[in-house]
């Protein structure tokens, strides 16, 4: 089955998830990465390949939760 896969980067003083073309903004990082590996454990739950990556300071991309 397609995947979910849950973007999770800082932009400003704002945390913000991005997911399926659409930001999802937050106060911290941990409130928008747990949010984040909610929903993707909520989709992996219907059969998708879920994943959450975050956006480190040096702006490499890293897997923080994978189904």
């Amino acid at each position: 089955m397609a995947g979910a896969k849950y973007y999770v980067f800082k932009e400003g003083d704002r945390w913000k998830i991005r997911y399926d073309g659409k930001e999802y903004p937050y106060d911290s990082n941990s409130d928008a990465v747990l949010a984040a590996v909610k929903a993707a454990k909520a989709a992996a739950s219907c059969g998708y390949d879920a994943e959450v990556v975050t956006q480190g300071v040096d702006l490499k991309w890293r897997t923080e939760w994978a189904s």
